[in-house]
């Protein structure tokens, strides 16, 4: 039963990878095409309406997704590596190195987010790079941290101690001793930090930031004044954008739990 349930808490998110995913193959159509008055209601050839400037929502829905899923991912994983190499390296070197890395986190963590989201699309200009420097820049800090913490207390464990004993160095003793035994609270981390990256993806289309394509972020805030009129283009792209934020967070705790503590 509880596989069940928690079957049908990922489908709402699964469904929506898919969309994000394959969308552009399941559409042929031009998203860009004025193809009724603003904010038409569902009818025939419209089964979400249409959107503020009399788009075809469904087919923006099927175009807007796709880089809200492959930039979090892309954003999260060089987080993921590099806040883990920065904590394993403060917490087992310390000294300099351990100062240095903590006042940048320090810093990096006084900013808030979106600060940071909008002095890079300001400086940089709206681009994936950009946007995936953003989601590294504000995730790394929380990751080093954890790792840090991890790192330090794995270091007064015996099977450390016997490795350097052995003649090992730094590097071995940090990639083969202790890295594979801070892997568990590194990815109960990932999942909050893959949702926090959507978020940020996601913000940058509703700030109005980007060209005129269609993002389901951008959607949200397009559509928001003709809500009462046809709602469709505001929630179901926010539907979909939270199922892809739950789905995120609980598919990683699920890996996290099957790794032994």
């Amino acid at each position: 039963m509880r596989r069940r349930l928690l079957w049908l808490w990922l489908l709402p998110g699964l469904v929506a990878v898919l969309v994000a995913v394959a969308g552009p193959w399941l559409d042929t159509g031009d998203p860009g095409r004025i193809i009724a008055m603003p904010y038409a209601p569902r009818g025939a050839g419209l089964p979400l309406g249409a959107d503020y400037a009399g788009r075809d929502v469904w087919s923006r829905l099927l175009h807007g997704g796709r880089m809200l899923v492959v930039l979090p991912v892309l954003g999260t994983v060089l987080t993921m590596l590099l806040g883990t190499a920065l904590g394993v390296l403060a917490g087992y070197l310390r000294g300099p190195v351990d100062f240095v890395v903590s006042r940048l986190d320090n810093l990096l963590l006084a900013i808030p987010p979106v600060l940071i989201l909008l002095m890079l699309l300001h400086g940089w200009g709206y681009s994936a790079a950009t946007l995936v420097a953003v989601i590294v820049a504000t995730g790394v800090p929380f990751v080093s941290r954890i790792a840090r913490a991890a790192t330090r207390q794995a270091v007064r464990t015996g099977y450390v101690d016997q490795a350097v004993g052995l003649g090992d160095g730094p590097v071995a003793v940090m990639t083969l001793e202790i890295l594979p035994n801070i892997v568990r609270p590194i990815l109960a981390d990932a999942g909050s930090r893959l949702a926090i990256a959507i978020f940020i993806t996601a913000s940058a289309g509703f700030l109005g930031f980007g060209p005129d394509e269609p993002n389901w972020g951008a959607m949200i805030s397009q559509n928001i004044e003709g809500v009462t009129l046809s709602p469709w283009g505001m929630i179901v792209p926010a539907v979909a954008l939270a199922a892809l934020t739950v789905t995120a967070n609980l598919t990683l705790d699920r890996l996290t739990a099957r790794i032994p503590a």
